[in-house]
């Protein structure tokens, strides 16, 4: 499936540009539309103050566009009042977007859509989320780390991934980390990765079997250890990645480490 709609909740912050100029970029190689959302909070007992808030923030991101980075990129924008992150995703408009990419640290003001909340919008997002983490003046993938079990569930879900993958022709790098907890013979894990490659004809890829002592250990050390662009991985969303019963990895990962993280709900 194209990526033809590329949703970005945006509240002015240094945090939600740096994830806009990445949305840019991937708008450019696909063509596709960005769609600005910012959610703005009702002061109930001010009702002019709130047209007045209503009106400024619409003049604001009038002035979006007019970004150097954005010239020539269809672009939509629109407001929302406040809801929980729970919530969100009953939103139409929303439920219909093929790619999100937000920030993730230092915002404010945008009901829980980017900053300290980023973590519980993995987890539920019914579509890819693109998680970025620093500013990148020309966002690139050269090399992508898969982690997964590499069940079949996980193997029908790198679908999901491939539109946005593609764009870039990366190496992908299959990862499976063993953990004491959760030990599996290297033996099964690369017959896992075999299916995997059977169904998908990777063109550039690498294979590993990786030992630490968490599955976040394992996955961050790895990608430091080739220098990767980018982690993706599936979430089982309120149950947590890779069936870890103790919390989620990838919420664990994108509030500890500075790499892009791509993921998508099984």
């Amino acid at each position: 499936m194209a990526i033809k709609n590329i949703l970005v909740p945006y509240d002015f912050s240094e945090c939600a540009t740096d994830a806009l100029r990445v949305a840019a970029k991937l708008a450019r190689l696909s063509k596709a539309t960005l769609h600005l959302v910012h959610v703005y909070e009702d002061m109930v007992d001010f009702h002019t103050s709130n047209q007045r808030m209503r009106e400024d923030i619409e003049l604001r991101l009038d002035k979006v566009p007019e970004m150097p980075f954005l010239h020539g990129i269809p672009m939509k924008r629109f407001m929302l009042r406040q809801f929980t992150v729970t919530d969100m995703f009953r939103n139409q408009q929303l439920r219909s977007m093929d790619l999100i990419v937000m920030g993730s640290n230092g915002a404010r003001g945008l009901g829980g859509m980017v900053g300290s909340n980023t973590q519980r919008v993995v987890r539920i997002a019914p579509m890819p989320i693109l998680v970025i983490k620093h500013y990148a003046e020309d966002f690139d993938v050269k090399d992508l780390v898969y982690a997964s079990n590499f069940t079949a569930t996980d193997i029908e879900k790198f679908l999901a991934f491939r539109p946005l993958v593609e764009l870039f022709d990366p190496k992908i790098h299959l990862l499976k980390v063993n953990t004491p907890g959760n030990f599996e013979r290297s033996a099964d894990s690369y017959k896992a990765i075999d299916r995997f490659l059977q169904q998908y004809e990777l063109r550039k890829f690498t294979t590993t079997i990786y030992n630490d002592l968490s599955v976040e250990e394992g996955i961050l050390n790895f990608a430091r250890g080739i220098d990767a662009d980018m982690i993706a991985m599936a979430t089982h969303g309120r149950k947590g990645f890779f069936h870890v019963v103790n919390g989620s990895v990838t919420e664990d990962i994108v509030n500890r480490t500075t790499f892009p993280i791509l993921s998508v709900k099984l």
